[in-house]
């Protein structure tokens, strides 16, 4: 058998067993809200976005924060999903299986590193995504403490390790997106513009 499903299959088996046995761990709250990110910034104009009942059900985020930015010609979507204290039902939802299931076909998917300025080296995925003739670029990971991820098996671990000793199992995940009107450099551009511009300020919302 495959030695990535062997470990896959480990940590899984773990998980499941840290879920029923219900670990404690603390509830960690946001340093501050995020209602309160600004929504204009270093050229970006933002509006807020609202979620309906039925998504905010299966998202079981704590606090979200979805918004559209705009600066000259270029567009972003950015969503912020915080769990305070993941538990079975309340955890974060992979966008591998989102899309799909709103009728987005994955093109291709790569891992990335940016390095942000008063920030952090940030590990993330680049994932190019295509519903009909539209096409869009999301970026996203995942944030558990001071920690950066992108994988979903990965993400497990964590929460187990995070539980074990720091007594807390909370989480963040991250996504900036952008529709592909050229080509997929221009959008990696402008994702990357705004995550420069913007990611800094987050440090002062989510905990270390």
């Amino acid at each position: 058998m495959n030695k990535r499903i062997l470990i896959a299959a480990g940590i899984i088996l773990l998980f499941a067993i840290y879920i029923r046995t219900g670990s404690f761990h603390e509830v960690v709250p946001l340093k501050k809200a995020l209602d309160d990110f600004p929504l204009v910034w270093k050229g970006w104009e933002g509006n807020k976005n609202f979620f309906d009942a039925i998504i905010l059900d299966r998202l079981r985020a704590d606090e979200y924060m979805s918004r559209e930015y705009v600066k000259g010609a270029d567009r972003i979507q950015l969503y912020v999903g915080y769990y305070s204290s993941q538990k079975e039902g309340a955890q974060i939802h992979s966008p591998k299986h989102c899309l799909p299931g709103s009728g987005w076909f994955k093109v291709y998917e790569k891992n990335k590193i940016l390095d942000i300025e008063n920030t952090d080296k940030i590990n993330y995925i680049e994932a190019l995504y295509q519903k009909g003739s539209e096409k869009k670029l999301f970026i996203y990971w995942y944030k558990m403490k001071d920690v950066y991820i992108t994988n979903d098996y990965i993400l497990k671990l964590y929460m187990i390790i995070n539980s074990l000793k720091y007594r807390r199992n909370d989480a963040a995940f991250l996504r900036f997106s952008t529709p592909v009107t050229k080509n997929v450099e221009d959008a990696e551009n402008v994702i990357e513009s705004a995550m420069r511009d913007l990611l800094p300020l987050l440090k002062d919302h989510l905990p270390e």
